[in-house]
């Protein structure tokens, strides 16, 4: 006798429905866990990059009388410059790149310590990057994964600020750092140094602080994340996210809208979102007067 076998049965579309709505429910489980993950590995690289800046800030005060490292510069009126944007082209009309012997504190760290050499493009975009830290001309030709540049987060900026406040100012990496042409939506973003510290880059004296003038410097923030620029005004306008369109400059760009903060004893914070400037400085964080009691 010979056995009979059933054909076999496939799946019904009611069958399949429920399997596709299964496999949605896991994914809408397992994605915020993951997302979780990749934000914590984020700001965990964000937070190493932060404290080798507090080691190289600790060592150029110690070179420098313990002068505080400035959040701008110009040495143009110094008759030994030094090293630092020494060597820089006119830039093209329209498109400044910053001025000779002026810079932020990443330039000063860049070459102060040689932190990277990329060889075969020194004065292609009006700049030596010997002397001049990473801009957005260099990641757009050499790439992302080719720039070594501790001085940025190991997230991407993730808003373009309004053009109300980007108008009248300077490019990157002075401001401007995501809007308009020098638009930096997506490339790593920034860590902003408080412009307390400018030691005159708009050609007037800047005042040089020590670090003995500043009063709390377990208090006083040096760094922020923001998707502006390499500086942060010490004003309300750059905090200030209560009005509308957004004028603030933090970008909170970590799981549960946090961001990390360096402060001047070295230690790195993670502060959530706040609204305005006074808001943070309620919070015991110093931008403002760092000076004064």
């Amino acid at each position: 006798m010979t056995e009979r076998t059933s054909p076999r049965r496939g799946f019904t579309i009611t069958e399949l429905l429920v399997v596709i709505a299964v496999i949605v429910v896991l994914l809408g489980l397992l994605l915020p866990a993951l997302a979780g993950v990749w934000s914590t590995g984020t700001m965990a690289k964000s937070m190493t990059n932060m404290r080798q800046v507090a080691l190289w800030m600790t060592e150029y005060s110690a070179s420098n009388n313990d002068t505080v490292l400035p959040s701008r510069f110009n040495y143009g009126n110094n008759p030994y410059p030094g090293k630092v944007r020494s060597v820089i082209a006119d830039p093209p009309d329209g498109d400044p790149q910053g001025e000779e012997n002026s810079g932020t504190w990443t330039d000063i760290l860049h070459a102060t310590y040689e932190v990277a050499v990329y060889p075969g493009v020194d004065g292609e975009f009006g700049s030596d990057y010997r002397y001049d830290s990473p801009d957005k001309a260099l990641y757009e030709l050499l790439g992302e994964d080719q720039i070594k540049n501790p001085f940025r987060s190991a997230a991407p900026n993730t808003m373009v600020p309004p053009m109300e406040v980007a108008t009248n100012d300077p490019p990157t990496p002075y401001g401007r750092g995501a809007t308009g042409d020098y638009n930096e939506l997506g490339l790593p973003g920034f860590f902003a140094a408080n412009d307390f510290f400018n030691a005159g880059w708009d050609l007037a004296p800047g005042e040089w602080f020590n670090n003995g003038q500043i009063r709390y410097p377990d208090q006083s923030m040096y760094l922020v994340d923001s998707f502006y620029g390499e500086t942060i005004l010490p004003e309300p306008i750059a905090y200030d996210a209560a009005s509308e369109p957004s004028t603030q400059q933090v970008d909170f760009r970590y799981t549960g809208e946090v961001c990390l903060m360096l402060y001047l004893d070295g230690h790195i914070g993670q502060t959530s979102r706040f609204e305005t400037l006074d808001d943070l400085e309620a919070q015991g964080v110093r931008v403002r007067n760092l000076t004064s009691r």
